[in-house]
């Protein structure tokens, strides 16, 4: 009987991980850049009574006596496949590829990454993103933060198709007007999957991940840009809700046979009374 509650105990655990994930993507599925959480499952306490026994002497063999095993997580990951593009703001720009944006919250002390490219022109002239982090590219001396950009209308401000930030001269943004001298930089690592969810739409390096592979402009090995575009989530509302579905019934089940357990040992106690 014990091991029956442990099996089901483990299982209701699981499959409210899944529902745990299936409901913070499909939270998430207007968050622009967010991607979606995904989780496997592995069988655990595996129990085999008897290997089975080859055919000899004409005699069959026989099949190994098993008495299956409970479930748990193995593993859950970052899809980083490719969200759709909808209009954006001037300062708005999108990446196709597997690039991402350079950040930091904190003057370069930390560096995260984001694939949410919602920016403005703060109150200080500093290239921010909706939550406030500094965004860091290309400038005459290298890689550093996009700031000191007060002297620009931040209403004209827009990047072009290479990366640039450019003051463009009206609004439709088809005649570059200045030049501000800062270009995007953007970085990927080698699993993608292995980043950690930061804080606001950003991504944190973790072990699995690696760290950041060499920085590159816009157009190199890490994809190219959109201006005025923002990427959606990657969330499929259709399959979370699916996945969600076949959770819950998994967890009914799992209940069903703790309630049937419950009823055989109060049935056994009260003999025993």
């Amino acid at each position: 009987m014990l091991d029956l509650l442990t099996r089901a105990k483990n299982a209701i655990e699981v499959y409210n991980s899944q529902l745990r994930v299936n409901s913070a993507n499909i939270a998430n599925m207007s968050n622009p850049g967010y991607k979606s959480i995904k989780i496997s499952f592995q069988t655990l306490f595996e129990r085999l009574i008897n290997a089975g026994s080859t055919a000899e002497d004409g005699i069959g063999g026989t099949n190994p006596i098993q008495m299956g095993a409970s479930v748990g997580v193995s593993s859950t990951w970052l899809d980083f496949t490719q969200g759709g593009f909808t209009d954006g703001g001037p300062l708005d720009v999108a990446i196709q590829g597997s690039g991402l944006f350079i950040l930091s919250p904190n003057e370069g002390q930390t560096l995260l990454y984001t694939r949410a490219g919602r920016f403005r022109v703060d109150g200080s002239g500093n290239l921010v993103t909706d939550t406030g982090m500094q965004v860091y590219g290309y400038s005459s001396g290298g890689f550093a933060p996009i700031q000191g950009l007060t002297e620009y209308n931040p209403l004209l401000l827009s990047f072009s198709t290479d990366g640039r930030l450019v003051e463009y001269a009206d609004d439709t943004f088809t005649t570059e007007s200045r030049d501000t001298g800062f270009s995007l930089a953007l970085t990927s690592f080698t699993n993608l999957s292995g980043l950690a969810q930061a804080q606001g739409n950003a991504f944190a390096e973790t072990a699995a991940s690696g760290t950041p592979l060499e920085y590159a402009s816009v157009g190199g090995t890490y994809g190219t840009i959109s201006p005025r575009r923002i990427e959606q989530s990657n969330v499929f509302y259709s399959g979370e809700i699916i996945d969600s579905m076949e959770a819950q019934r998994a967890m009914t089940g799992n209940l069903t046979i703790v309630r049937m357990i419950n009823d055989e040992i109060t049935n056994f106690i009260n003999r025993i009374s």
